[in-house]
């Protein structure tokens, strides 16, 4: 492609190896942060009767009367909605506290807001208020805000080129491994039980806790030290801790270089993000990925998913294992994404996944309109009907025992495209946002994206948790459609305008999107666009860098 070879442009595989502190690092960061939200954002499923048959009580002791139907749905929809009102409030902290603290600093505090939510729920059952369990929801929500964030940029800049997609892939396995341990803790016969419950709201302590022991003894971002402190002896002694050696006179030069290109463009606040022509292509995929994230289904699907194997015939009283198994592919998939993002490259596993997804959507709405239109309610648990009407079988056929579901193997077809949906967002969307949102920017970008990734991310599940109930009522199975749409855009748009970055340094990325190094003073000039009207581009990113990128 006229490039420089892979050899000359690729690290130096001597000094970008995985040592011991750059696991515990990086295993730390996602364990006592990512790890959390994955855990809180799920927990309050399995014991959601429990819970709702408590707020009941606590408010019949306050109120002197008992809540109504309707009364309950509001109170549990707030409870599981209000983390995104603590997410927002979040999401603005993330700026001050990154640049204030450093990556590491705002880590630890973003434990204070963790562990004053598990005191809430710890202690709610015992003070019989159900309002201290929603007032712990928003304190969690703010230390999710943080942790969709900055965990994935302290894993970005502690990372050397060859691992960076890896180790930042981590703070989504964390999650996904706190999704899975919540369902198997939350089974009643671990600690979904009426006496238990609120120690299972309040477990993710034990990860913050962990965290806030050893994180402290390990480096800060080397990144943070030298661009953002400009300590350039701090860095260095980071950086030779990160890497094992001695050798870091290449990750330091590349450093300064970017350094350098950040002094010549001013202070890059939300606001001047918003405005900047240069930085539009990058920001509109990171916060699109994160969007299609949160848009793609993935709600959808586990909301079908109960249901789904309780028509195939897995027993209701067993179902939630059976979650448990969808939970399990879905974490064991996201972990098996860490070993191969920094061999397969960012777009295969973006774009491909997405075309998998869109199919399996379209499957997926054909299976269960079928179910739904062959199980009708004129028929005893309304298990059999014809799809041209309401006409049900002879009585007497209804009677044989055992009896069985001829159209049982349309709910195992179901079952198989959820794990095919599930596989595929697993290794592609579910593992993206963070990697994007940390390797598309420089320095004094980067937390400015971030919080705004968060913002798209807290809105969009905010939106879903309030429209997908209605949709889900109003359209059946047809629900489906709509994100199958969603998915097949989102993955046209990104295989025209989103280029490779496995293996390329922060300006090296910027260059891919036609950011000169000596671009205007006022950060608002952008190389890409300036071609684009000369009738030289016509994708905003540099031709040259993304033929050899794609």
């Amino acid at each position: 492609m006229g490039g420089k070879s892979d050899s000359a442009d690729g690290p130096d595989q001597t000094t970008e190896r995985l040592t011991f502190v750059l696991a515990i690092s990086a295993l730390v960061a996602a364990f006592g942060t990512s790890f959390q939200y994955g855990y809180s954002s799920s927990v309050v499923d399995q014991p959601a009767n429990i819970i709702k048959e408590f707020y009941n009580q606590s408010y019949s002791s306050f109120y002197s009367a008992p809540l109504t139907e309707s009364g309950i749905t509001v109170m549990w929809a707030t409870t599981v909605s209000v983390m995104c009102l603590g997410g927002l409030v979040g999401s603005f902290l993330i700026v001050p506290l990154t640049e204030r603290f450093g990556r590491k600093g705002a880590l630890l505090i973003s434990n204070v807001f963790s562990l004053t939510g598990a005191i809430f729920f710890g202690f709610s059952k015992m003070a019989n208020s159900y309002q201290m369990v929603i007032i712990g929801r928003i304190f969690v929500g703010i230390q999710h805000a943080l942790s969709i964030t900055v965990v994935p940029m302290y894993l970005t800049e502690v990372s050397p080129t060859s691992l960076r997609g890896g180790i930042a892939v981590m703070h989504q396995a964390m999650l996904t491994v706190g999704i899975l341990l919540a369902q198997i803790l939350g089974l009643e016969q671990i600690l979904g039980s009426d006496t238990l419950w609120p120690v299972l709201l309040a477990f993710y302590a034990v990860p913050s806790g962990i965290q806030l022991v050893i994180m402290p003894f390990l480096p800060e971002s080397p990144r943070y030290l030298l661009i953002n402190k400009q300590d350039e002896e701090a860095s260095r002694t980071a950086l030779k801790r990160l890497r094992g050696t001695s050798d870091i006179d290449g990750a330091m030069q590349e450093m300064r270089l970017e350094h350098e290109n950040e002094m010549k463009e001013p202070k890059i606040t939300i606001i001047a993000l918003l405005k900047s022509r240069s930085l539009r292509p990058q920001l509109i995929i990171a916060v699109g990925v994160m969007m299609a994230n949160q848009l793609s289904g993935i709600n959808a699907i586990f909301a079908y998913v109960t249901s789904i194997y309780e028509n195939a015939g897995v027993p209701e009283d067993t179902s939630a294992y059976a979650t448990i198994g969808t939970g399990a592919v879905n974490c064991v998939v996201c972990l098996g994404s860490v070993l191969i993002i920094d061999r397969v490259g960012r777009r295969p596993l973006l774009i491909w996944p997405l075309l998998v997804m869109t199919i399996t959507f379209a499957l997926l709405t054909i299976t269960q309109a079928l179910t739904e239109n062959l199980f009708c309610d004129c028929c005893p648990n309304g298990r059999f009907g014809s799809a041209g009407g309401d006409v049900c079988p002879p009585v007497n056929l209804m009677d044989l025992e055992p009896y069985i579901n001829p159209y049982q193997w349309i709910s195992y077809l179901s079952i198989a495209f959820i794990i095919i949906f599930i596989f595929a967002f697993a290794i592609g969307l579910g593992s993206m946002p963070g990697v994007f949102g940390g390797e598309l920017f420089r320095q004094g970008a980067r937390p400015a994206a971030m919080a705004l990734q968060s913002i798209a991310h807290w809105t969009c599940n905010f939106i879903i948790g309030l429209v997908f109930p209605i949709l889900q009522e109003a359209m059946g199975a047809y629900v489906f459609l709509i994100f199958m749409v969603f998915c097949g855009v989102s993955g046209l748009y990104f295989f025209f305008r989103l280029p490779e970055t496995k293996n390329k340094t922060f300006d090296e990325i910027q260059t891919l999107f036609g950011v000169d190094q000596e671009e205007e003073e006022e950060g608002v000039g952008n190389t890409a666009f300036t071609k684009e009207e000369e009738g030289e581009g016509g994708t905003g990113v540099n031709h040259t860098q993304l033929e050899s990128a794609l």
